[in-house]
């Protein structure tokens, strides 16, 4: 069994760093965007830069946090280390994973409760884990992108796109799959140990997919991206899991990757990873247009008793009382409510 979980302490200055702003724009990641034609323009623009690409979105409501696992992130925060390794991360995950287990979390679970689809119900609920939420739909990353920043105080805001083209994709739960001698020994953690050394081996991040996926995630179009813990320094504004391309296209590129003009010359090759910022007057219209032409609502990607609630908590129910005078039943002498 790991040891006690540590208590937060003061951070070194590398962790200080890796919690620091990222400086999309300044790194060669990042575009900061001004309008809603512009932003629209630039989600476009990402999609059909290279044909057969594929990307994944995830919307953070402040352009100064990194790209990171609450994994890593609380790794960090506690001072287990200057940068958590990959045995770091795997280690304090084995712990997470076996006291859920101990807990008695997997046991409604039955066969599916792989470590996999343990990882993806705890990240739900709120527990640290290596899994970073993202989704296949822009307007969707674009909607949490646009919401208060928990701060304090509103701030620019981050619509980040990934690609993913070409990396595997896990299902939590994989019941189809033809048996094999990992599949056999160890059939809860086989697809995740699969996945690590897959992603160790060539660099690359994977995708974690809910094989059955509950109303939310649905709504969300939600899936994750994860991967082994690079070796070194983490990239600038990333941490945790690795890109496809560690080269930034530079500013420049991105200016005229998204200006009005189309196919202008000095776009950038390829685009392994792209921050648009979006600035905080921008919000409100953005949340309007999104709104307005993709129905994306609080209440169409929250379709659950927990989203009714945090509506609530929110004050976004707009709650008017009912006249008791209708709260009749037609066969019924008197009110509903006496």
């Amino acid at each position: 069994m790991h040891g006690a979980v540590p208590c937060r302490e003061s951070r070194g200055p590398i962790a200080m760093m890796a919690q620091a702003n990222p400086h999309w724009v300044r790194n060669g990641w990042g575009h900061r965007v001004t309008t809603v034609d512009s932003l629209m323009r630039a989600v476009s623009r990402i999609g059909t830069l290279q044909r057969g690409r594929r990307y994944v979105w995830r919307g953070m409501p402040n352009y100064k946090w990194p790209v990171q696992s609450a994994l890593y992130r609380w790794l960090l925060e506690v001072g287990v280390s200057e940068f958590p390794s990959e045995k770091e991360v795997r280690s304090w995950e084995a712990a997470i994973l076996d006291r859920a287990r101990s807990w008695g979390i997997d046991v409604e679970l039955g066969p599916s409760a792989t470590d996999l689809h343990m990882l993806a119900l705890l990240q739900h609920h709120g527990l640290p884990t290596r899994l970073v939420d993202v989704t296949d739909n822009p307007m969707t990353a674009l909607w949490f992108a646009c919401q208060p920043s928990g701060n304090g105080g509103d701030t620019t805001a981050a619509l980040v796109a990934i690609d993913v083209t070409g990396i595997c994709e896990y299902g939590t739960y994989q019941p189809w799959a033809s048996p094999t001698y990992a599949m056999r020994t160890s059939p809860l953690s086989w697809s995740l140990h699969e996945a690590l050394a897959d992603s160790a081996a060539r660099n690359v991040p994977f995708l974690v997919r809910p094989t059955l996926p509950d109303a939310r995630m649905r709504a969300q179009e939600g899936l994750f991206i994860s991967g082994a813990v690079p070796d070194g320094p983490p990239a600038s504004g990333v941490q945790g899991f690795p890109l496809l391309g560690r080269k930034a296209p530079g500013a420049s590129a991105l200016r005229t990757l998204f200006s009005p003009e189309e196919r202008k010359r000095g776009r950038p090759r390829g685009l392994p990873f792209c921050v648009l910022t979006i600035t905080t007057p921008l919000k409100g219209r953005v949340l309007e247009h999104l709104a307005d032409f993709h129905h994306k609502t609080e209440r169409r990607l929250f379709p659950d008793v927990d989203g009714l609630r945090q509506a609530f908590e929110r004050g976004n129910l707009n709650l008017q009382p009912i006249d008791e005078d209708l709260l009749m039943y037609p066969d019924v002498a008197g009110p509903l409510l006496h």
